[in-house]
C-alpha cells in the first residue's frame, strides 16, 4: 500500500514521525519510530501514554504484507502480539479489498483465517468457558458439531502491537479464548468481556502458500532480525552456567539451555533464569543428532531447533478422563529407558517445522501438524468421507523426561501428553492432548537410510544404515507432506498395509538389486552346474558378464528406455532387459549341455555317468 491510499495521514503527537491509517475501523495505531500507542479519535491521533514494542519472530509475515483469501484481495495493516506464560501468538489485522476486516492468527507455525461473526439470540446455543474441556466438549455451532482445540486462561498476559488495528489494545492482562475445530471449520470463542455468551470469530485454517502472499520476510530479514525487540541485545548467556544460549532467535520466548538445562525466558532484554535442570550429561547420553545440527532434505536446509526425551507412563495418570470409547491399553510400569523416544524439531525458512521421531531399534518417523484436522463424529473419532471411523489403532500417555534447545511454546521436564494413534504402523493419523491443547498431526514410518542421508555431512552424526540416494530421500518426504487427513481412509489404510507386506523398501534403481535378482534366477542353474565342472566356469563367466553390463549400460540414454526422471538415474527398464537376455542365454546353454550330455553317455557308455566321466 502507498501513500495515496491512506484514510488519513498525520504525524504521531509523540515524537512527529509521519503515520497513515489506511482502515475507516482503526481505532488503535502504534508509532513505528516510537512505539507510541495511540488512539484514533474523531480523525485525530491522540496519545494513550502507553508504549508497544512486538518481539520479530521466525514469521514470515510483516506489515504490508498482502494475498488473496477465498478470492478477495488483502493486506496485513496490523498486529497484535499476546504473550502468557504458556507461549505467545501473533493476530495480524488483514484489511480486505472491499474496507472490511478480517484476522489471521498465527500460532505454533499454524495459521487461521477468521472474521467476527454476529452475535447468536440464543443466549444458550454456546457453553460457558468453565465447561469447556480437551478431548471431551463436543457441541453445535451453525449446524456443525466443533470440538475443543486450544484453552487459554491467560491471567499474566502482555500484549503488545504494531500498525493499526480494529480495537483498542487490551489494558487488562487476562483473557479467556478457546480454538474449537471439526475439519475445515474453525471457530475461536472469545470470552474475555466476562459474558456467559462469547464473541465468535469463525474461518479456516490456512497453508501461507494457498494465499498467494506477496512482500514477506526474506530467509535473509528472519535469520538478521529475529530475536529483536528496539533496543534489546540478540546474543547472551545463560544465567546459570553461563554458557552461551544457542537456539534460533525469535522462534519463542522460552528457551531450554543446551549445557545445564536450565529454563529460560527469553520475553525481557536479557534472559531470565526460569527454573534450573539437571546437567549436560543427559543430553550427551541420550541425543542421537545434537542441537544445531543441520539436515539436507533435496535443495532445502533444515536445522534442529530442539529436542525432547518422552518416556511412556499409564494413560490414567495423564487424562483420568478419557471418554470410555477410547481403548485405554493396560500397562504395566517398567524402566523408562526402555521405553523412552526423541522428537526432534526441525525448522527450514521456507518449509516450516517439521518433527523427525528416533524410535526404539533404530526405527523413525516423521510427523507434521496439520493445518486442517480430520472430520470428527465426536473429539476422538475422526470419520472419513463415507462417515466410517477411521480405524483405531493404540493410545498412550507420556511424561518429558528433559528438554533441550527451542521450541515454539513453553516445554519443561514432566510435562505429560496423552496420544491416540488411527490408521496402521506405516501411516498413523495421530492426536496430542494436554490439559490446555489438542492438535492432529499425520505420521509416517521412514527407513533409518533416509535419516543418514539428511545428516551424511555431519561427521559428529552417525546413523546405523547406508545413506539413501538422494532422488529416493526426496521423494519419500515429498509423500509424507502431501499427506493429509482426509488421506486416511478405508481403502487407503488397507493399501498402505498391503504395500507394507507385498512391497518391502527396495530400491530397483540400484545394481545390487538386479544382481542379486540375477543370482537368485540362476541358482538352480548354477547348483546344477557344480556337477560339471566346465558348466559351472560358464555360468561364473556368464555372472562377471552380467555385472559387468548392469555396472555401465543402464546409465545410457537409449530412445524408449530412456529414464522418465533423469538421464542420470539407474534405468531399470534397461536392467530388467539385461537380466531376461543373461538368463535365458544361461538356461539355453545349460538344457543344450544336459541335451547333448545325455545322448553322448547314452551310445557310448548305456546312458549311465556323465560325459566329465569318460
Amino acid at each position: 500500500m502507498n501513500s495515496s491510499s491512506y484514510l488519513l495521514h498525520s504525524t504521531c503527537p509523540s515524537c512527529g514521525a509521519e503515520i497513515g491509517i489506511h482502515s475507516a475501523t482503526a481505532v488503535t495505531a502504534v508509532c513505528g519510530y516510537c512505539h507510541s500507542v495511540l488512539l484514533i479519535n474523531q480523525n485525530k491521533l491522540v496519545q494513550s501514554g502507553r508504549h508497544s514494542a512486538v518481539l520479530n519472530d521466525l514469521s514470515p509475515l510483516q506489515i504490508g504484507t498482502s494475498g488473496v483469501w477465498q478470492g478477495k484481495p488483502f493486506t496485513l495493516i496490523g498486529r497484535m502480539q499476546v504473550n502468557y506464560d504458556a507461549g505467545s501468538w501473533n493476530e495480524w489485522h488483514a484489511l480486505m479489498h472491499d474496507g472490511s476486516s478480517a484476522w489471521l492468527s498465527e500460532a505454533n507455525d499454524r495459521f487461521v483465517f477468521t472474521r467476527l461473526q454476529p452475535a447468536l439470540p440464543d443466549l444458550r446455543a454456546l457453553p460457558e468457558f468453565s465447561n469447556l474441556k480437551i478431548g471431551n466438549t463436543f457441541f453445535k455451532y451453525q449446524k456443525r458439531g466443533y470440538a475443543v482445540a486450544d484453552i487459554r486462561n491467560i491471567q499474566r498476559g502482555q500484549y503488545a502491537a504494531e500498525g493499526e488495528l480494529p480495537i483498542s489494545l487490551p489494558q487488562s492482562e487476562s483473557a479467556q479464548v478457546v480454538d474449537c475445530r471439526n475439519g475445515t471449520s474453525f471457530i475461536t470463542l472469545d470470552y474475555s468481556d466476562g459474558k456467559s455468551q462469547p464473541q465468535v470469530f469463525s474461518g479456516k485454517g490456512v497453508a501461507l502458500e494457498s494465499l498467494h502472499l506477496q512482500n514477506t520476510r526474506t530467509p535473509e530479514q528472519i535469520r538478521t532480525h529475529s530475536g529483536y525487540v528496539k533496543g534489546s541485545t540478540k546474543r547472551g548467556k545463560c544465567p546459570n552456567c553461563g554458557g552461551e544460549i544457542r537456539w534460533v532467535s525469535g522462534i519463542a520466548d522460552y528457551v531450554v539451555c543446551q549445557y545445564c538445562r536450565s529454563q529460560l525466558d527469553m520475553s525481557e532484554e536479557t534472559a531470565q533464569l526460569h527454573a534450573t535442570g539437571e546437567m549436560r550429561q543427559h543430553q550427551e547420553h541420550y541425543l542421537t543428532i545434537k542441537i544445531g545440527s543441520r539436515a539436507r532434505i533435496g535443495n532445502e536446509r533444515w536445522w534442529v531447533l530442539g529436542a525432547m526425551v518422552l518416556y511412556d507412563v499409564p494413560v490414567n495418570k495423564v487424562m483420568p478422563d478419557v471418554p470410555l470409547y477410547i481403548q485405554v491399553a493396560e500397562r504395566a510400569e517398567t524402566d523408562i529407558e526402555t521405553l523412552g523416544w526423541t522428537e526432534y524439531l526441525l525448522y527450514s525458512p521456507k518449509k516450516g517445522f517439521l518433527w523427525l521421531l528416533e524410535l526404539e531399534n533404530n526405527r523413525w518417523a516423521l510427523a507434521s501438524t496439520l493445518d486442517d484436522w480430520p472430520t470428527l463424529n465426536r473429539p476422538l473419532e475422526p470419520i472419513d468421507f463415507r462417515k466410517d471411523k477411521v480405524p483405531f489403532l493404540y493410545d498412550y500417555a507420556a511424561h518429558v523426561l528433559y528438554a533441550v534447545g527451542a521450541f515454539y511454546w513453553q516445554v519443561a521436564p514432566g510435562d505429560s501428553m496423552y496420544y491416540v494413534d488411527y490408521g496402521c504402523e506405516q501411516r498413523k493419523l495421530s492426536t496430542t492432548l494436554t490439559q490446555n491443547e489438542q492438535s492432529w498431526s499425520v505420521v509416517s514410518s521412514i527407513p533409518a537410510s533416509l535419516v543418514a542421508a539428511w545428516f551424511k555431512d555431519n561427521k559428529n552424526i552417525s546413523i546405523k544404515a547406508k545413506p539413501l540416494s538422494a532422488d529416493k530421500a526426496v521423494k519419500i518426504v515429498h509423500e509424507h507432506q502431501r499427506l493429509k487427513a482426509k488421506d486416511f481412509t478405508i481403502g487407503n489404510i488397507r493399501k498402505w498395509r498391503l504395500q507394507a507386506f507385498i512391497k518391502p523398501d527396495i530400491d530397483v534403481r540400484t545394481v545390487e538389486f538386479w544382481m542379486v535378482l540375477f543370482i537368485i534366477l540362476n541358482l538352480p542353474i548354477f547348483i546344477g552346474g557344480l556337477d560339471d565342472n566346465d558348466f559351472g566356469i560358464t555360468s561364473l563367466i556368464f555372472h562377471f558378464i552380467t555385472y559387468g553390463l548392469l555396472v555401465k549400460i543402464p546409465y545410457w540414454t537409449w530412445g524408449i528406455f530412456e529414464s522418465t526422471d533423469s538421464a542420470k538415474k539407474y534405468n531399470p527398464y534397461l536392467a530388467a532387459l539385461i537380466v531376461i537376455i543373461f538368463t535365458w542365454c544361461n538356461y539355453a546353454i545349460y538344457v543344450s549341455d544336459k541335451e547333448a550330455g545325455t545322448s553322448t553317455d547314452s551310445h557310448y557308455y548305456g546312458g549311465s555317468g556323465g560325459r566329465w566321466h569318460k
